[in-house]
């Protein structure tokens, strides 16, 4: 007698029902020429640039280091 297999081709393997579970319902390409859905998540602090001065000097060889 043939094995009755049970097997669900709309659900699919383990790996794709980890990442639909992962990335949420339903995962669907974005289509051409469509905008994509705005983010409700509050949006991220702009980016800033910090200066840093450094100065390396070297000990005179009279003196000795305090270590």
């Amino acid at each position: 007698m043939a094995e009755i297999r049970k097997y669900d081709p709309a659900a699919g393997n383990a790996i794709a029902q980890a990442l639909k579970a992962a990335m949420g319902e339903p995962v669907r390409p974005n289509e051409p020429g469509s905008r994509p859905a705005p983010h409700a998540s509050t949006p991220a602090p702009p980016v800033t640039t910090s200066w840093i001065s450094l100065a390396v000097t070297e000990p005179d060889e009279d003196e000795t280091p305090d270590a």
